[in-house]
């Protein structure tokens, strides 16, 4: 049985529920909606794979304290890691096509 080590460990469900809710309220958007929302949230438009990758972490998590975690893309979605702890997020189908993750990309490629 996994056990929490520390601090970071403990906060863990609040980081997952707070980034699942930002999810959820993408569930049934378009394309252009995320990418409405991404410019909306960062103040940015991202041209490239990397920056829309970049971008949609930074939106999803602008307002929540990660408290150590940290959250990447993986072909499954999104992945929140700490001290060799991992979880990963599913996404919305939208939000699969606009972040271009693929089943043939390994974990370990850069966000």
């Amino acid at each position: 049985m996994v056990r929490p080590h520390d601090i970071t460990d403990l906060y863990l469900a609040p980081v997952v529920l707070a980034i699942d809710a930002e999810l959820e309220a993408l569930r049934g958007k378009s394309y252009d909606d995320i990418l409405m929302y991404v410019a909306l949230a960062t103040n940015r438009e991202p041209r490239t794979r990397i920056e829309k990758r970049k971008y949609f972490i930074e939106a999803v998590t602008k307002f929540h304290e990660l408290h150590g975690w940290e959250v990447t893309c993986h072909p499954r979605g999104l992945r929140l890691t700490h001290d060799g702890h991992q979880i990963v997020l599913g996404l919305p189908p939208a939000v699969y096509s606009y972040l271009e993750l693929s089943d043939e990309e390994t974990p370990d490629e850069p966000a």
